[in-house]
């Protein structure tokens, strides 16, 4: 590995060892930028990935923001980390253990790659989850699910902007500065004569709904979870447009420092989203999830199916393809563009020989789960477990929008897909703290509800919950987290 490294080294534009740039976007629905069909959305630079790279428009996450991210950085589902939901917001040390569960980053790394994450992390907000103890080389972002845009305060209340293990907070729009660290890296990555891999990790369309214009939501006085529930249409489509815009420019920047830096040609680029739009875009941007149903967090299409776009036209050409594929095969994908070994089983499997020379994706069963349901999918079949134990069986290929439920018409075929669930939610839970528990009572909220039950409280009682909705109950270390360092 170390002759391997030497030799990646002096090779920065080796067509074995290509760079990457994955560009991650958050709350970004099937038909949330132009290329997928967006309504009066303009994004010219994600439109030229699209027009020269591999369209994939059957690519599946999960319906939630943590559990995608564990998925794509350890190529399993994301029970067999514990994990059914997001990682919690109130409990610092709930995340994704690096010495358990570690990320794709650091055998790139091992293998000569320069590795770089920039923007969201929400894979644990304590000093033991940070990206650099996981194998990324570089790190600017933050550790909770969302901040504010402008004054970068997260959902509790604390400025949550890093540069590594140090919390270090810069002036700007957080796209922006998104954008900047981007170009950056690169550029340093290219001077440093080292292929690279760059993950570009969005906070763009998530909440709150703020462009490069707009003021900042949570101040010193005030920390509020969202503001775009009582915005008119005509005003959230602005705000959208306005924060699509700020991040199809930094595509366009990565785009052309790269062509200017010479490695454009040797560069592989991926856009997608960590999940769907959330109720209030499909509700206030029709269209935004692709007229599919459901939202983010549902067990519906329009919580899980996202854009999917694979650049390399050198290689791959320009085409659409509907392979089913989903974020757990991003690791096993990225290891194999770059040639390095994957030593761990994993649930996922290489996307390549599909984008490479359109071999079709192996026939295999793609679960998923989060608090409130189980769902299997199984070619143009798909069959959906909720909570109250009612059984959906839908034909995507006749019935992409999921309309009609079949369950009454096919028994025996729901009865299978139930024993496929449950033998595989004990496969994946084995030996995690869900053993025992079911994808209904597992969860961070749930597990909270119960243990504030037990003491005779509710959500309510608890000043994050309040502050959220809010009503102004500040975190008291609010005054003095600007000026924290090192936790």
């Amino acid at each position: 590995m170390l002759a391997t490294a030497s030799c990646m080294a002096q090779a920065q534009t080796d067509p074995n060892h290509p760079n990457i740039v994955f560009v991650l976007a958050d709350d970004m629905g099937f038909s949330g930028i132009h290329a997928y069909g967006g309504n009066q959305i303009p994004s010219p630079n994600i439109d030229y990935l699209a027009d020269n790279g591999v369209v994939c428009d059957n690519f599946r996450a999960t319906p939630l923001s943590s559990t995608t991210r564990v998925c794509l950085m350890t190529g399993c589902y994301q029970q067999r980390a514990g994990l059914n939901h997001i990682y919690s917001e109130v409990d610092p040390m709930d995340g994704l253990d690096p010495a358990t569960h570690p990320s794709f980053a650091g055998l790139l790394r091992d293998a000569g790659y320069r590795t770089g994450l920039i923007g969201k992390w929400h894979l644990g907000q304590d000093i033991k989850f940070n990206p650099l103890n996981h194998g990324w080389d570089v790190w600017h972002g933050y550790t909770m699910g969302n901040i504010d845009f402008q004054s970068h305060y997260n959902t509790i209340h604390e400025i949550d902007w890093w540069d590594g293990k140090e919390r270090k907070d810069e002036p700007g729009y957080v796209t922006y500065l998104i954008n900047k660290h981007s170009v950056n890296f690169i550029k340093e990555s290219v001077k440093a004569k080292k292929p690279f891999f760059l993950m570009v990790s969005e906070n763009a369309v998530h909440v709150p709904m703020q462009g490069p214009n707009d003021p900042a939501l949570r101040t010193d006085d005030a920390c509020p979870y969202r503001n775009d529930e009582n915005m008119t249409d005509q005003e959230y489509r602005r705000v959208y447009q306005d924060m699509v815009q700020a991040m199809d420019e930094g595509v366009g920047q990565i785009i052309r420092t790269l062509r200017e830096q010479g490695v454009l040609d040797n560069t592989i680029i991926i856009y997608t989203s960590d999940n769907g739009g959330e109720k209030v875009a499909a509700e206030k941007y029709p269209g935004n999830n692709g007229y599919l149903r459901g939202w983010k967090g549902g067990a519906y299409e329009g919580g899980c199916r996202v854009p999917a776009i694979f650049y390399y036209p050198k290689a791959w050409g320009h085409r659409k393809t509907s392979e089913p594929m989903h974020c757990i095969d991003f690791m096993p994908t990225f290891l194999d563009m770059c040639n390095v070994e994957n030593p761990r089983k994993v649930d996922g499997v290489s996307m390549l020989p599909t984008l490479e020379k359109n071999v079709p994706m192996p026939q295999r069963k793609l679960y998923s789960a989060v608090t409130g349901f189980m769902s299997v999918t199984d070619g143009d079949w798909k069959c959906v477990w909720g909570k109250n134990g009612k059984m959906e069986l839908f034909n995507l290929l006749t019935d992409r929008n999921e309309e009609h439920d079949l369950s009454a018409m096919y028994p025996e075929r729901v009865d299978g897909y139930k024993r496929d669930m449950q033998n595989w939610w004990t496969d994946c839970t084995k030996g995690t703290r869900l053993e025992g528990r079911t994808a209904w009572n597992s969860g961070w909220v749930v597990e909270l509800v119960e243990n504030l039950a037990k003491e005779g409280k509710t959500l309510q009682d608890l000043p994050f919950f309040k502050q959220a909705a809010g009503k102004g109950v500040m975190n008291p270390v609010k005054k003095n987290s600007k000026k924290k360092g090192k936790r």
